[in-house]
């Protein structure tokens, strides 16, 4: 806890993906194919999945037990607003969004998951479902982009005076594209090159993508207590923190 109240607090994000990285990297050296598919997917049934859920549940009781900003009128709005994106990530995870949508049977409805383009731009579609479909985009992007431009100035310039929240928000951001890298290649791969990754690579490519998802809830637990730490504790000015209160 000492390294999070130091001048080095911006470095426990990178230790935690560098750590983690390492562990996925091992399981994947040492466990099957089969092992790896039961533990980190089993259609989202899986031990990681399961700890991952459980994780983005305790996310968002975090906020609200250690705030990360300063007591203010606008501090409930933001905590509700976190919770808020825990809880699409949550939604997400568990898949409880596609249960807006009954399947179709309609010839040439779109299959799969309806909560990509191809289902609004389908008009077999049912045009209810499409605006079911439409409108969860409208408000995901709304308070998911409002929350990122609004933050984003500070992140940026964070980053480079050694923020520990930047940091941390940074490589979540970061992990967040690595994992949707993890999860594309095969497809990416099957349907543009016709080449079907190998049971192992696959496993790899498994473990890379649930594996970083549990990261995710770690580094904004890990950004929480850092806010907590430089907004919300009375320390002195010569505090290795204390010149990040007004950024």
């Amino acid at each position: 806890m000492d390294i999070l109240k130091s001048k080095y607090s911006w470095s426990v994000a990178p230790l935690i993906w560098l750590v983690g990285m390492a562990v996925l990297f091992l399981i994947w050296a040492i466990a099957t194919p089969e092992w790896i598919q039961t533990h980190f997917d089993d259609d989202g049934n899986s031990t990681i999945e399961v700890v991952t859920v459980g994780l983005l549940f305790f996310q968002i009781g975090f906020f609200w037990l250690v705030p990360p900003m300063r007591a203010s009128r606008s501090r409930p709005f933001w905590l509700t607003n976190f919770s808020l994106i825990s809880f699409f990530a949550i939604c997400r995870q568990l898949d409880w969004h596609r249960l807006l949508i009954a399947p179709s049977n309609l010839p040439g409805a779109t299959r799969g998951t309806p909560f990509k383009m191809r289902f609004l731009t389908n008009p077999v579609n049912p045009l209810s479902d499409r605006l079911i479909v439409a409108a969860c985009f409208v408000v995901v992007i709304l308070v998911c982009g409002g929350t990122l431009l609004y933050f984003l100035r500070r992140l940026w310039t964070g980053l480079f005076k050694l923020h520990p929240v930047s940091w941390s928000i940074g490589f979540m951001g970061g992990t967040l594209i690595l994992i949707q890298i993890a999860d594309r290649l095969p497809a990416v791969f099957r349907k543009n090159f016709g080449i079907r990754l190998s049971d192992s690579m696959y496993a790899l490519m498994t473990a890379l993508e649930e594996g970083q998802e549990l990261l995710l809830p770690l580094f904004v637990i890990v950004a929480v207590l850092q806010a907590h730490f430089i907004y919300n504790n009375d320390r002195p000015d010569d505090d290795p923190l204390a010149r990040f209160r007004e950024l």
